[in-house]
């Protein structure tokens, strides 16, 4: 009885090895977490994470490659630019068109005389007496406020278009 013994001990030693090996590869003492979708792994013993060569970014908060985050920030810094100069061209335009539609009517008619079409008049045509009438108002809005003497005749039509009278 006494071989039988020292047979199954050597037996159940021998089974030992493979056993805890297999314990372990289970995950009983590994303190690494599962590869995130981004192809990192964070240790969580002494929390440091670890990528493979094919890792990409798209895990903000999680383990994730080095220079994601600065990545993502010039991203932002571009997407505010763009923004701020839609923004600022929206607003130049909207300036423009309140204060220049005048403008807008003559630069069509000047460019229409180069090519020699006829350009199409701004409005109707002045008689000759409507066109004396104009210059006597003028001159009377002139002697009332003499400081729209340097404005040109768009800046005058915009100023007394914009206040009520």
């Amino acid at each position: 009885m006494g071989m039988r013994w020292s047979a199954m001990r050597k037996g159940l030693l021998g089974m030992a090895p493979p056993v805890l090996a297999l314990m372990l590869s289970v995950g009983g003492g590994s303190a690494s977490a599962a590869t995130n979708k981004c192809g990192c792994t964070l240790n969580e013993s002494n929390n440091t994470c670890t990528c493979s060569k094919a890792a990409k970014c798209g895990c903000p908060g999680e383990c994730e490659p080095k220079g994601c985050e600065e990545k993502r920030e010039v991203q932002r810094r571009k997407e505010i630019d763009a923004e701020t100069k839609k923004a600022a061209e929206a607003d130049r335009k909207h300036k423009a068109s309140a204060g220049g539609e005048t403008k807008a009517v003559s630069t069509k008619s000047e460019k229409g005389d180069g090519d020699g079409a006829k350009a199409a008049p701004a409005g109707p045509k002045m008689s000759t007496a409507q066109t004396k009438q104009l210059a006597k108002l003028l001159d009377s809005y002139l002697k009332a406020n003499p400081s729209a003497r340097s404005k040109n005749a768009e800046e005058l039509r915009n100023e007394l278009s914009l206040t009520p009278r």
